[in-house]
């Protein structure tokens, strides 16, 4: 079991470097086609622009965005081609404005789905949303690159936040072949007490399964103290070094989310190395 397809999204040009040397090195691992992706969204219309500015506004967008395809495409083919990898460029003029759209409609059909963290301060284009749109559009897991802090990958210690929910178990399962390569691999259940019977060990069963799959994991359980579980998550992660964080997306509906706070909010909004999550 391997990640044989990989779609890497371009679109944050700013983090195009980080990005090409995460998939390159992830690609060498797992023996990956790269295939990598910049969108040119369709122009959004707003009724308050007058008539005459309209297609001047089109035009000015669509150059921009086909310029900054440019720069990728040889950054993208120079990384692929210095690591020596299967890749395929795709260069998509979108039938929308919103850039996750055609991402996710493409991503489809890969194993694993790289991104950045998208640069709330930028002004490239890719809407602010763009991170979770993916992780609940495109049905596949999504391995995103934070903006700071580390921006390598490096899965020897891998941290898997686990509930026995279905978003957890199966963020697990599309995490394999990273977990195959790890050298300690541990699932932590944060408050296990509030959804276990007493006496149970939580993720005893996971950690089987996963052994015979050959990965080495251990179970263990997390007191929260009043964190957020997300929040317990990522700081027991760096506390042992972990250099890659497992997770289910939205296990609740994004509106509640939204409203009441979450796991998957704090998440993508603190996250300081690689998180992969599965919706």
């Amino acid at each position: 079991m391997a990640y044989k397809t990989l779609l890497v999204s371009l679109n944050e040009i700013e983090r195009l470097d980080a990005v090409l040397r995460l998939a390159a090195t992830l690609a060498g691992a797992q023996k990956s086609h790269v295939m990598g992706l910049y969108v040119i969204p369709a122009p959004a219309v707003y009724p308050a622009v007058g008539p005459y500015v309209v297609p001047e506004v089109f035009d000015g967008l669509t150059r921009y965005f086909e310029e900054q395809s440019k720069g990728a495409k040889r950054k993208f083919e120079s990384a692929m081609k210095r690591h020596e990898l299967s890749f395929q460029w795709l260069e998509v003029k979108a039938l929308t404005s919103a850039i996750s759209d055609t991402v996710s409609e493409m991503g489809r059909v890969a194993d694993l789905v790289v991104v950045s963290e998208t640069n709330r301060d930028g002004r490239n284009g890719v809407e602010l949303d763009f991170v979770e749109n993916i992780i609940l559009g495109v049905g596949r897991p999504v391995l995103i690159l934070p903006r700071s802090a580390t921006a390598d990958l490096d899965p020897a210690i891998v941290v898997c936040g686990y509930n026995g929910s279905k978003e957890a178990a199966r963020a697990v399962y599309d995490a394999i072949p990273l977990l195959k390569t790890a050298k300690d691999v541990r699932l932590i259940w944060v408050d296990p007490a509030r959804e276990l019977e007493s006496g149970a060990l939580p993720g005893a069963d996971m950690v089987e399964s996963l052994r015979r799959h050959g990965v080495k994991a251990s179970a263990e359980s997390l007191p929260s103290r009043g964190l957020n579980p997300a929040e317990a998550i990522m700081a027991q992660a760096r506390e042992t070094g972990a250099g890659i964080v497992v997770m289910g997306a939205y296990g609740h509906s994004r509106i509640r989310e939204f409203v009441m706070g979450g796991a998957t909010r704090h998440a993508l909004s603190t996250m300081t190395m690689p998180l992969l999550v599965s919706h």
